[in-house]
């Protein structure tokens, strides 16, 4: 099935200067291979975490409730599910087990009997789910904690970049993390990072009424994935850097750029950028980067493949001279903006405005060749909308926009 999968790499240009500094786009593509057998699918052990602060009181709590039951709906025989509660304490609603008839209706029965309680102890939660799934953890299936909340972590951890640190961990060791932020009350930019670094995606549910449907939006891609723990390597010359676009997970270890990208569901594609700049080289003709791909497939075997580009030396003059692929940077730009204006919404919550808004008319300008005009003016119209100051909801709904859009994410 390996062979299914396909790997890509192309470049706005394959030429860059040998006596200045060359700014290149580096696109990587990944297509998951197709489904082998519909009648047969990846075993899943979940852990559903569920935010029970005051917060979620009334009709949030009663539709995450619904959902959670919707979920174990669809489990069947040979998977697993755990169920966390927490507020100011965690506790283990149900430990991991198999769904079978009469767990089923057990595990139902302990959704349903939760109640709500005070503070939002998210990390204790988040946590004891990932130690459930890892108890029951499939070497052949997706091992996923699907964590909601609708308030601000306030025990226990609430570092993002510790909480992060721990979703890497946990995902190297196989659990996987989707995060969803119910409302208006949490911090998006905290469960975004935690899905990026824990391997999984991240949702915002606008409203109560939208939880059960977007559960089962995440299950169905859940239930469809073919292409496991994808892992690229990406040999980097000496003396070139490297920036990857879109907040992927990254870490480049002794020239080697690792860039970890989760699952895929059936022939999905995902495309993900490189920035890069390559230095001056007098006398030599090309420069050459191989990225490697290593990921499993919905049997558990080892899918192995590379790719290469080739760059050619030539002076600065024809380096101007050579026009850019116009769809690639198309896509560039569109992930490009959309890590500008995660930027710029920081700053416009901070109270900086101006400096927001700038920001994202700078950005506009530096990208109008690539921009179509209807994307301009959406810009545009949120550089406007920064000056004047946002609502929340406003705010968390354009954050789920430009998520959506670095990541390539259908």
């Amino acid at each position: 099935m390996g062979d299914l999968l396909t790997f890509e790499l192309h470049v706005d240009a394959d030429v860059i200067a040998n006596d200045v500094p060359s700014q290149r786009v580096l696109e990587l593509v990944i297509t998951a291979p197709p489904v082998m057998n519909p009648a047969k699918r990846l075993p899943l052990n979940l852990g559903l975490v569920i935010d029970r602060s005051g917060s979620m009181s009334g009709e949030k709590f009663e539709y995450v409730k619904q959902a959670a039951i919707h979920v174990l709906d669809f489990l069947q025989d040979g998977d697993r599910a755990a169920i966390v509660a927490y507020d100011t304490e965690v506790t283990l609603v149900s430990e991991s087990k198999f769904v079978t008839m009469e767990n089923r209706a057990t595990l139902k029965a302990a959704i349903k009997s939760m109640r709500i309680g005070s503070s939002t102890n998210l990390s204790g939660g988040w946590l004891l789910g990932c130690q459930e799934v890892a108890k029951g953890l499939s070497e052949g299936g997706v091992n996923r904690v699907l964590l909601l909340t609708d308030g601000l972590a306030n025990v226990g951890i609430t570092d993002l970049e510790e909480l992060g640190m721990h979703a890497a961990q946990l995902l190297m060791r196989g659990v996987s993390t989707t995060s969803f932020g119910v409302g208006e009350g949490f911090n998006e930019y905290l469960l975004e990072h935690m899905a990026n670094q824990g391997g999984g995606k991240f949702y915002y549910i606008e409203s109560p009424q939208r939880i059960p449907f977007i559960f089962q939006q995440e299950f169905q891609d859940l239930l469809a994935i073919t292409a496991k723990n994808i892992e690229v390597e990406l040999e980097i010359p000496t003396g070139v850097a490297a920036q990857v676009l879109g907040n992927w997970r990254n870490e480049n270890n002794n020239n080697v750029l690792h860039i970890w990208l989760g699952d895929l569901p059936a022939s999905q594609k995902r495309e993900v950028y490189v920035k890069l700049l390559t230095p001056p080289a007098i006398g030599q003709d090309r420069l050459t980067m191989t990225a490697k791909l290593v990921a499993k497939d919905e049997s558990d075997g080892l899918i192995r493949q590379q790719s290469e580009v080739n760059f050619r030396y030539v002076t600065q003059h024809e380096v101007q001279a050579t026009p850019l692929r116009q769809d690639l940077m198309e896509r560039y730009i569109t992930v490009d903006m959309a890590d500008k204006s995660t930027e710029a919404l920081k700053l416009e919550r901070a109270g900086e405005r101006e400096k927001a808004a700038r920001l994202i008319e700078m950005n506009v300008i530096a990208s109008a060749p690539f921009m179509t005009k209807e994307s301009s003016q959406d810009y545009q119209q949120l550089s406007e909308r920064m000056r004047r100051g946002m609502e929340e909801q406003e705010r968390k709904s354009r954050h789920q926009e430009e998520y959506t859009r670095k990541q390539r994410r259908g």
